[in-house]
């Protein structure tokens, strides 16, 4: 039920990435507004929904990237699917969970895509694009996080099945 709502989320996420956010530089960077949502509902949904999110997610981002088609879909899966393991609930703390998840996904994610390029034959600049892709997405995305959250634990009470809402 949560792709019913899902679906329109992702794809509008991986819009305003395309078009929006790949033309504007916040800070000097670029947040990943796609990776941040998946990793976001990832952790409270955990790993099969979070996975499941990263590959809807995925086929949006590669159906508007240009390159070769699977890289994003790989990507956010994989990302989804760490960010929602059990474990991460030992880190602490939502909030903790929530930075930890946002800054380690986006730098995981970002990794898994560049070793991924390079796999397939797309030159890759380790340093260049650490210092001016991975680690401005991931301070954004960290600075993001928590409006990411809100919105997300809003949709997440809104699909529970009836009778099953938390306090």
């Amino acid at each position: 039920m949560s792709l019913y709502f899902g679906i329109p989320i992702l794809m509008l996420a991986a819009v305003l990435q395309s078009v929006w956010l790949e033309q504007s530089l916040i800070f000097g960077g670029r947040p990943d507004l796609p990776l941040l949502l998946v990793v976001t509902w990832a952790i409270i949904r955990g790993a099969n929904e979070g996975a499941t999110w990263g590959f809807v997610g995925g086929l949006f981002c590669d159906t508007l990237s240009g390159g070769s088609f699977g890289l994003w879909t790989f990507t956010l899966t994989a990302v989804g699917f760490l960010a929602g393991q059990s474990w991460v609930h030992a880190l602490g703390p939502t909030v903790i969970r929530l930075a930890l998840m946002s800054a380690l996904g986006t730098l995981v994610g970002h990794a898994l895509l560049l070793g991924a390029m390079a796999i397939v034959g797309y030159p890759v600049n380790w340093l260049y694009d650490l210092q001016t892709v991975i680690i401005p997405a991931t301070l954004l995305n960290l600075v993001l996080s928590p409006f990411t959250f809100r919105l997300l634990v809003w949709f997440h009470q809104r699909t529970l099945p009836r009778g099953s809402m938390l306090g």
